[in-house]
């Protein structure tokens, strides 16, 4: 009894030490094999977490075979859904359902594959996006810059940025503002020489996967434009042009009512079309670029036009701060007496992040 007893622990304590043996694996087409649990793919790579190297992402393209010791989800190209344990025999995927048995799968058609851990939490995830309270998923940014200069003449900017959203599967909300202050003393004689504040809300309703319509408000304040309020209203439709891991763009139109008061005691009101885009693009996994244009052409006064520029590339320090270059252009064809048409602004600073990751 004894010798049998020692050859189960033996065999015991080999089935625990060498759990790679039943753990997923990835083999790649340069021979390279690793071992761990497969949690993800979703966009160009696939995430493995192993014991020795810790988390580790793919190039799905440099993947030859991949095996699963549990069911994984799998999504494919054209929208089904797949769930069971994966193979790989002669080039081909194989995926061992309960209901349809074993599936051959194209590697090139798969689009996405999910742990069972994964799965769920994705799923959590989309129910939370179905019926959220008003107060959550909110994300967003803050951005202050400053410089200072002393000596014979004296001078102080600042800048600070925000930008929050919250969007869900049937709509998204968004909340933006802006705003500079900027100095010069030389002899004594103070000057300001930019006062001005931007700031907005618009909310989107989703008419289907690829289009939306909008409506906003938007005010601006400018001392040295001698703009003292501009207060924009108007909506319009959306089309989202480009979803993919890396690039996200919006264009949109519609028409806005502009009132303007001007310190000169100017008053205007006018009709605008309004024409744009919104994009986001991933220059690498740590730098991306932001920008937005809004072009408003006159109506009610035909020839005129007004544009609004703001670009911004930032490059993240970590999970949560980032230093931002931002740019920015507000250009009035038709300004009161005494203002140029154009407003020029350049800032860097410190980028915080808040709320949701994507």
């Amino acid at each position: 009894m004894s010798k049998f007893l020692c050859a189960g622990l033996i065999c015991l304590l080999i089935f625990i030490s060498c759990p790679s043996v039943f753990a997923d694996q990835i083999v790649l087409k340069n021979g390279d094999r690793l071992t761990g649990k497969i949690v993800k793919k979703d966009g160009d790579k696939i995430i493995i977490e192993t014991e020795a190297a810790g988390t580790v992402a793919i190039l799905w393209s440099a993947v030859e075979k991949i095996v699963s010791e549990e069911p994984l989800n799998l999504k494919l190209a054209d929208g089904q859904l797949i769930k069971g344990v994966v193979a790989t025999e002669d080039g081909k995927i194989e995926v061992s359902t309960e209901t349809a048995g074993r599936v051959e799968v194209e590697k090139e058609n798969i689009s996405i594959v999910r742990s069972a851990e994964e799965q769920a939490r994705f799923e959590a995830g989309e129910e939370r996006l179905r019926s959220p309270g008003l107060l959550e998923l909110w994300r967003g940014t803050v951005d202050v810059g400053f410089s200072l200069t002393a000596g014979n003449s004296k001078t102080r900017a600042l800048t600070a940025g925000f930008r929050g959203n919250r969007e869900t599967r049937r709509d998204k909300i968004s909340l933006y503002a802006n705003a500079i202050q900027a100095s010069n003393s030389t002899g004594g004689v103070s000057e300001t020489t930019a006062q001005a504040f931007y700031g907005g809300i618009r909310y989107d309703y989703n008419l289907n996967e690829k289009t939306f319509v909008f409506a906003s408000g938007d005010f601006e304040y400018d001392k040295p434009q001698q703009l003292d309020l501009r207060a924009v209203l108007g909506g319009g439709f959306g089309y989202k042009a480009i979803r993919s891991d890396r690039t996200k763009l919006d264009v949109f139109g519609g028409a806005t009512y502009n009132r303007e008061n001007f310190s000169t005691g100017l008053k205007r009101n006018s009709a605008e079309a309004l024409i744009g885009d919104e994009l986001s693009f991933k220059l690498t996994d740590s730098v991306k670029l932001e920008q937005r244009l809004s072009v408003y052409p006159g109506i009610t006064n035909a020839g005129t036009y007004r544009a609004l520029f703001d670009a911004s590339i930032v490059t993240n320090l970590n999970d949560w701060l980032g230093w931002q270059v931002t740019v920015g252009d507000r250009f009035n064809s038709d300004p009161p007496v005494g203002s140029q048409k154009n407003d020029f602004l350049f800032s860097t600073g410190l980028r915080a992040t808040f709320g949701r990751k994507d």
